[in-house]
């Protein structure tokens, strides 16, 4: 008896190209849209801050996280929190 998942196939148009057609048919800016929405509170002054220290810091390179066990990984994210918390 044949299963049933033999004949499936997946549905079109598939999300990827959806969002990209609504996108294409969209005029709204997301340069403007996420000024809108992040920039009231600072968000985005604070990331443009902090994005290239923690670029430089070797603590927070990800090139090798994939290979890392779970108790490896862990240690890992209890390393970057002491150093993202504040001092004192």
């Amino acid at each position: 008896m044949p299963d049933f998942t033999d004949n499936l196939r997946p549905s079109q148009p598939d999300g990827p190209t959806t969002l990209a057609r609504e996108r294409e048919q969209s005029n709204v800016s997301t340069e403007e849209l996420g000024q809108h929405l992040l920039a009231s509170d600072g968000f985005l002054e604070r990331q443009s801050r902090i994005l290239p220290i923690l670029q430089q810091e070797p603590l927070f390179k990800k090139d090798k996280q994939q290979n890392l066990s779970r108790p490896d990984r862990f240690k890992l994210g209890l390393a970057r929190a002491k150093a993202c918390a504040p001092p004192g």
